[in-house]
């Protein structure tokens, strides 16, 4: 088996997430799968380039300073109801039991920090055929 297994579909990705390493891990991980990936630590920078070009996938942290995941996608259901792209969070709570109420409205998956590479391909994939 490659190191780095080819995606069916390719993406345009945005990742959002406030710490360092998770995000330089992440966007190597789903580069090198493949993916168009631009990453920040800031979901105000993430609404900005969402209005440049609409992503396929978003990928945000629950839980953030200024704007956490949540509210980050609520913004964009608001902006993009019909056309916005799809969602995965992230969350290092082994139970994000404040975010539940979000989480069942929108059906949304989440990936448990921290991940192995395979876990978050296997998230992001299953994300990108979901209907």
């Amino acid at each position: 088996m490659a190191l780095f297994t080819r995606p069916t579909t390719t993406a345009r990705i945005i990742l959002v997430d406030d710490d360092d390493q998770v995000r330089e891990v992440a966007e190597m991980v789903l580069s090198g799968a493949g993916h168009t990936v631009r990453a920040t630590g800031n979901g105000f920078e993430a609404l900005r380039w969402i209005e440049e070009e609409l992503c396929d996938l978003l990928i945000a942290d629950l839980k953030m300073p200024e704007m956490d995941g949540p509210t980050l996608y609520s913004e964009v259901l608001t902006r993009w109801p019909t056309g916005g792209p799809r969602v995965l969070f992230l969350s290092g709570f082994a139970d994000p039991g404040a975010y539940d109420s979000a989480l069942s409205r929108w059906e949304s998956p989440v990936i448990l920090k921290p991940f192995s590479v395979d876990d978050l391909k296997a998230a992001v994939n299953r994300a990108l055929v979901s209907v």
